[in-house]
Parts: structure tokens; C-alpha cells; sequence
């Protein structure tokens, strides 16, 4: 695996640790299902164990167990009659992730008639040089996406689309200035700009675990 500047091995492995498999079953969900669960949660809470089986699109066994492991690593508190609540090791676990990241869940890119969402990695476009645009192109579509488009933010907050032509078709060059557009309330400099389909929060969070 390849390693984004801010990777902290404890929080890997509180990760790692809710989906270990205990008496040799193995939970039906992974890495990404706990954070987008403490994420809704993050949002919603209190909530309720069938809303949050809705949202995280998993079965209510599998639900179950995730609450419980989660509980166990003092991830959540449960208030029996309010429903689920995000402890403070919970906030700060997602909050490591969320001050580093950008989770966009739906951008509409006109110009090449994408319904996607956005990942930003903070400070992450050295990866481009680290392992190749192809060999990120393919983690990301080996993650679950069907198709991606990678950018990286320069000094000057200007969006380039590796790898850099010095003629760049008329298109490319709408479709840069519309994706600045878009995101200039967001981006900052050396940022790391993954569009992906299809739009879903599970895979974002399942693309960032791919890249640790």
C-alpha cells in the first residue's frame, strides 16, 4: 500500500480492530463502513439502529455487530432511548480523517456530463509523483469506481490534470476552469483532487483506506 503524508498508525489500527474477525467469523463489513457509520452518526446523532442500517446499506446482523464493536472500542456511547451517540474518541478518530479530507458526495462536471463525487486529499499531490497517475487510476477503480479523473492543485490554486500537455484541447481547459469553479471555497494548494463514479460516500472513504 501507499502512504498519504498524514497517516497516523494508531488510528489504522483502531480501524483495523473493529473488523477483525473474532471465533473465525469474519464481519460483513470493512475500514470504510466504520467510518461513514461514525460519520451519520456524527450528523444525526442520536440515531437509531435501523436508520443508520438504512444509510449504511448493510444488514440489520451486520449493523448490529458493527454497533457493538464500535461501543466496545468506546467509539459510541447508546442511550437506550435516544438511540446512538459519538463518544469523544469517536469524534476524534473521524475528526483525524476530516480536517485532512474533503468528502463532496455529489458534483455535477458539465462539461464531461459526470454525476460524480469528490475526494480532496490535504497536501497529497506529491502522490502523483510517488506512484504514477495510471497506478492511482487503477487503485481507485480497483477500490469500486467505474471511472475517475485525478487532479492536483499548484501554488497558484490553479486545477492541472495530469499528465500536463502543453496543448491542451479547448475542453480540457473549460473542464478545468469549470472544476476550479467549483471547488475554489475548498481547495487549497497541493491538494489532491480525485472525481469518481459512482457517487457514494461508502467508496470515497473506501478510495482514502486504499491509499494508507
Amino acid at each position: 500500500m501507499f502512504c498519504v503524508p498524514f497517516i497516523n498508525v494508531e488510528i489504522v489500527t483502531l480501524l483495523n480492530q473493529a473488523v477483525t474477525p473474532k471465533k473465525g467469523n469474519k464481519p460483513n463489513f470493512d475500514e470504510a463502513h466504520v467510518l461513514l457509520a461514525l460519520d451519520i452518526i456524527k450528523k444525526e446523532q442520536p440515531i437509531g439502529r435501523h436508520l443508520l442500517m438504512r444509510k449504511l446499506g448493510l444488514s440489520e446482523a451486520s449493523t448490529r455487530t458493527l454497533i457493538k464493536r464500535l461501543r466496545e472500542l468506546g467509539l459510541v456511547n447508546i442511550d437506550k432511548v435516544a438511540g446512538i451517540i459519538l463518544s469523544d474518541k469517536g469524534k476524534e478518530l473521524l475528526d483525524y480523517f476530516l480536517q485532512r479530507t474533503v468528502v463532496l458526495e455529489s458534483i455535477k462536471l458539465d462539461t464531461i456530463n459526470w454525476d460524480a463525487s469528490c475526494l480532496i486529499l490535504r497536501n497529497s499531490s506529491s502522490l502523483i509523483e510517488k506512484i504514477g497517475i495510471l497506478e492511482l487510476r487503477d487503485l481507485i477503480i480497483r477500490s469500486g469506481a467505474t471511472r475517475t479523473l485525478i487532479g492536483i492543485v499548484d501554488l497558484d490554486e490553479k486545477i492541472e490534470l495530469p499528465p500536463k500537455t502543453f496543448n491542451e484541447s479547448e475542453e480540457v481547459k473549460k473542464l478545468k476552469g469549470e472544476i476550479k469553479e467549483k471547488l475554489t471555497h475548498v481547495m487549497k494548494p497541493y491538494d489532491l483532487v480525485i472525481f469518481f463514479e459512482p457517487r457514494n460516500n461508502y467508496l470515497a472513504y473506501k478510495i482514502l483506506l486504499s491509499l494508507l
